[in-house]
Order: structure tokens, then sequence, then C-alpha cells
């Protein structure tokens, strides 16, 4: 019966029907949902766009996951598409260290570096114009000047 259950598991993912997948695990009561199934929900979920819940049961397998570089991958992934680039980075670093010559955790790792150096950059830039308005806005708002000019250039 194990069997056949993980066969229509990897069909259905094969056959990219993953919320067939989401339905069937979800059928066994929870306390009943072991590593296995737990990997299995957890891939599905990332295929539907569910990373958050992905990682809640790629937690349940963090045992299990520790040498596979697959599961390090697939947590990398979730973190990934949700803009948590250092833990993206990190779990795409392991998997890379367990198997360096996975082409997709090369490419995901060097994205997830590119995303997180684009958003320190764009932070920077962000504080920079803040300075800039706040320089800006500081030499308009002497004694002397309109209160109009003053209104314009707090908008």
């Amino acid at each position: 019966m194990r069997e056949e259950l993980i066969a229509q598991l990897n069909a259905w993912h094969e056959a990219d029907e993953y919320e067939e997948i989401v339905s069937r695990i979800k059928e066994v009561p929870t306390p009943l949902i072991d590593e296995e199934l737990a990997v299995h929900l957890g891939r599905a979920l990332n295929n539907l766009g569910r990373y958050r819940e992905a990682l809640k049961w790629f937690n349940k397998a963090a045992d299990q996951g520790k040498k596979d570089p697959l599961w390090h991958f697939r947590v990398g992934y979730a973190h990934y598409y949700l803009d948590e680039y250092d833990q993206a980075i990190k779990a795409f670093k392991k998997a890379n260290k367990l198997d360096p010559e996975d082409q997709d955790t090369i490419e995901f790792l060097e994205w997830s570096r590119s995303e997180k150096a684009a958003l320190a950059a764009a932070d920077e830039d962000s504080e920079d114009a803040d300075e800039a308005s706040e320089a800006d806005s500081g030499s308009d708002t002497s004694p002397d000047a309109e209160p109009d000019a003053a209104k314009e250039t707090k908008h």
C-alpha cells in the first residue's frame, strides 16, 4: 500500500498534478505524515507557489534532509521565492557543498546573491535619496521663504 501511494505521488508530480498530491497527503492524519510524505507535500506546495507552507513541511523532514542536496535545494527554492535571500543562499550553499555538479543549485545560488546585492543597492540608493530630500527641504524652510514654497518641497 505504501509503495503504491509513493508511486502515485511520483506519477502526479511527473504529470504536474500538484493539487492531487496535496489533497491525497492531506487525507492522511497529520501525526501520520512522516518525513517522506512531508517532502512530497513540500515539493508539491513549492510547485504551487505556496512557499511558506512548503517550508513548514520541509522542516518536518529536516533530520532526513540534512545530508540530502535536493532537500536543501527545495528549502532554498522556497526562500528564494519568498525574497528571503540570506536563507536561500545558506540553503543553496549547503546543497552545492553536497552536490557541487548540480547546475540548478549553482544558478539559484547566483540568482540569490544577485537579488540580495540588488536589494542592498536599492536600500542604499533609497537612503541616499532620503538624505538628499532632507537636505533639500532643510534649505527651503528659511524664515523668509514663502509658505507655499515650503509646502512644495515637502511633497
